[in-house]
């Protein structure tokens, strides 16, 4: 399967993407660490930043996807990629000029948020285009190899770069990584979204597009149950994620450093899964493979918030587990969501459909990193903060349970109600004989 991925091209977009998403990483730790370390935020500070990565699926996600469904893919991803570049250098320099402050940093995360979205919404309709539709489950799991490659590289070196040369160097390679990104997509074929549609259907005002995306992620009784999920589960990762890093430096007592070797670890999980996840969807199926995917997190996560309360040794022992299990999971889960959607939707309503999912789980994402800050600052304290947060996601984890997605074997096993996310026409009229 790998040389007949190689045929079309798809090793270059997958080598581009490993190296953007470990410059990606290195910003999404190192942003965090500066306020931690740098500029002393509170952990309401601190929560701020996971809210506004939320706020730009909340106010642009669903019109990234228009977006996406509207322009030809390669283009968005080139403007994307070069926008996310002006933006991350605009760090350095507010560094060097003694401006940098939390909020600043919360503005860059919001830009950066909201132009990754726009990426992803042109991306993951452009796989099934590039490779054929009956290779985009290893696709995907080599696009979720590639961001496990960036949970390796990036923690570990924005650690490292941020406690030795400061926020500068980290925000820099992750800039130019976005330059070899696109670099990559030059030259690759052109995907128009829908052209076969234009000529068929009247074209839709902006709004009415959003609409559409959402009426038809309603209609999807498989991913309709996963979005809604996804609510729940991304809430409480944000409570998660808001409190984690200042339980881990202030409490625990780990250094930047060590925080980011234990992180790394989460890339070997999502390296792993992507290796093992087409043998898990084989064995169980795509659905209660993906079920299995969210429970884990919140199964072995639990334990960390208790862990300030062990010897430093296996203290270590139970977050590197944590690590580990959370990405495998999430890896595993992310290859069956995104393959589904890639077969099950047709092409040029993908864009849509994917920021609609997006818009409602990462949507909250602000709700749950301000809960998070809020908790944390009342007597439960960081710890409690972190087990109220596992708590949840186990609870998340549960209502798919009840749902078709349970039963879904293979994403052959839904052909047959594609034409049920399409609107409804109106009759044929019998043409004059």
């Amino acid at each position: 399967m790998k040389s007949v991925l190689a045929s079309t091209g798809f090793f270059r977009v997958w080598a581009a993407e490993s190296i953007s998403l470990t410059g990606a990483q290195i910003t999404t730790f190192a942003l965090p660490l500066v306020a931690a370390v740098n500029l002393d935020a509170s952990p309401w500070e601190m929560s701020l930043l996971v809210a506004a990565a939320g706020m730009a699926s909340l106010t642009l996600g669903l019109s990234a996807g228009v977006m996406a469904d509207k322009y030809e893919r390669t283009a968005v991803m080139h403007v994307a990629n070069f926008a996310r570049l002006a933006v991350l250098m605009s760090v350095p320099f507010l560094y060097w000029a003694d401006a940098l402050s939390v909020w600043l940093l919360a503005l860059v995360t919001y830009l950066i948020s909201a132009l990754s979205l726009l990426f992803e919404s042109a991306m993951t309709p452009y796989v099934p285009r590039l490779v054929g539709r009956d290779k985009v489950g290893p696709a995907n799991s080599w696009l979720e190899a590639s961001e496990a490659v960036g949970d390796v590289g990036g923690p570990g070196l924005a650690g490292i770069l941020v406690q030795s040369f400061g926020a500068p160097i980290a925000v820099v390679i992750d800039a130019c990584s976005y330059v070899v990104s696109s670099a990559a997509l030059i030259g690759l074929p052109k995907a128009h979204p829908g052209k076969e549609h234009r000529t068929e259907e009247p074209a839709e005002s902006h709004f009415a597009a959003i609409l559409s995306g959402l009426r038809v992620l309603r209609r999807d009784r498989y991913q309709w149950p996963l979005a809604v999920t996804s609510v729940f589960f991304n809430f409480f990762s944000s409570v998660f994620a808001a409190t984690y890093m200042l339980y881990a430096l202030r409490v625990v007592g780990l250094s930047p450093a060590t925080l980011g070797l234990l992180t790394m670890l989460g890339g070997v999980a999502g390296l792993t899964a992507a290796m093992v996840n087409q043998r898990m969807i084989a064995r169980f199926g795509i659905g209660p493979t993906a079920i299995i995917g969210l429970a884990l997190p919140g199964v072995t996560g639990l334990p960390v918030g208790l862990v300030h309360h062990l010897d430093r040794p296996f203290s270590l022992v139970v977050i590197g587990i944590s690590q580990f299990s959370w990405v495998f999971g999430i890896v595993v889960m992310h290859v069956c969501v995104n393959t589904m959607r890639q077969t099950m939707v047709p092409e040029h309503l993908q864009g849509r459909i994917i920021s609609s999912a997006r818009f409602m789980g990462l949507g909250v994402q602000p709700l749950g990193a301000l809960a998070g800050g809020a908790v944390a600052s009342t007597t439960l304290g960081l710890p409690g903060a972190l087990v109220t947060a596992t708590a949840g996601l186990i609870v998340a984890a549960v209502w798919p349970l009840f749902t078709p997605v349970r039963t879904l074997r293979t994403v052959d096993d839904q052909n047959d109600h594609e034409d049920d996310l399409l609107p409804p026409r109106e009759p044929a009229v019998p043409a004059d004989t």
